[in-house]
C-alpha cells in the first residue's frame, strides 16, 4: 500500500509533467468544481437536485420541473459564496468571523433571512450521522 504523501507526490508529479495547463482547461476544471462541490454540499443538507440538473441551474439558468424554489437558490448561492470566498483569498484578505458570515448570508440568501449570517441558536443533529455538531451558540454573540 502506497503512502498518502507518496500518492500525492506522484500525483503532484503527474501534474507537473502537465504544466502549462491551458487557460480553457482550467476554466473546465473551475467549473465542474463549481458545480460538484455545489452538488454534493447541497445534497448532504437533502437538496434533491441532481448532478446533472444543478449544473443547469447554475450554467444555463434553467428551471427545474418539481423542485422547489429553495432547492434553485441552494444551488446558485452555494456558487456565489464558492466565487466570493475566492475573490477574498485573492485579495489575500484574512478569513476573520465576519468574513465568515458573509459568506453564510450569501448561503442562506432569499431562503432564511432570520439567520443569514448568524450563528444557530439550537442543537442540531444529522440524521444517519455519528457525528454530533457543537452546540449551538448564545445569540448574545451577534452583533
Amino acid at each position: 500500500m502506497i503512502e498518502k504523501t507518496d500518492r500525492f507526490s506522484l500525483l503532484k508529479k503527474n501534474v507537473d509533467q502537465r504544466r502549462p495547463i491551458s487557460k480553457g482547461l482550467i476554466r473546465s476544471l473551475k467549473e465542474d468544481f463549481l458545480i460538484k462541490n455545489t452538488y454534493h454540499s447541497n445534497a448532504i443538507e437533502g437538496n434533491r437536485l441532481t448532478v446533472y440538473e444543478t449544473k443547469a441551474v447554475l450554467e444555463d439558468g434553467i428551471v427545474i420541473a418539481g423542485k422547489s424554489m429553495r432547492e434553485h437558490l441552494e444551488a446558485i448561492n452555494h456558487k456565489e459564496a464558492i466565487l466570493v470566498a475566492e475573490e477574498i483569498v485573492q485579495q489575500d484578505q484574512p478569513l476573520s468571523e465576519i468574513v465568515i458570515k458573509e459568506l453564510h448570508g450569501i448561503v442562506l440568501h432569499s431562503i432564511d433571512r432570520a439567520n443569514a449570517g448568524k450563528y444557530r441558536e439550537q442543537n442540531v443533529i444529522i440524521s444517519g450521522a455519528s457525528y454530533t455538531p457543537p452546540d449551538a451558540v448564545s445569540s448574545s454573540t451577534d452583533p
